[in-house]
């Protein structure tokens, strides 16, 4: 019973976002592998901000150096302050439009 309580709470502490993690995910995938899969496919990803392109949208790329666009809206950002050097680890879900693939972000945790 400990453990699923525990478990519970680290799930709540990261969906909240702003979570700061000591340890890589080995959930984590690939933005290449991420660029394959299907829409509304939960995924987390690490890597850092290339560039802020508009609005809530950025420029993400893993550590192969593939990118891909993420869309954090403010409210997901926690407290997390992030520059192009901090390393980050994205939960969120795949977006496939008519011509690209995007991630609609759930929650943004730093990686120490």
């Amino acid at each position: 019973m400990k453990k699923i309580f525990i478990a519970s709470l680290a799930a709540s502490i990261a969906i909240a976002g702003g979570f700061v993690s000591k340890h890589s995910s080995e959930n984590s995938i690939s933005v290449k592998e991420a660029l394959k899969l299907n829409d509304d496919t939960k995924v987390v990803i690490e890597g850092k901000i290339k560039s802020h392109i508009k609005s809530d949208k950025y420029e993400f790329a893993d550590k192969n150096g593939d990118t891909i666009i993420v869309e954090i809206d403010n409210n997901k950002w926690g407290n997390v302050t992030a520059n192009k050097d901090t390393l980050l680890r994205i939960r969120g879900e795949v977006n496939k439009e008519l011509t690209k693939t995007k991630i609609d972000v759930d929650s943004v945790e730093v990686i120490k």
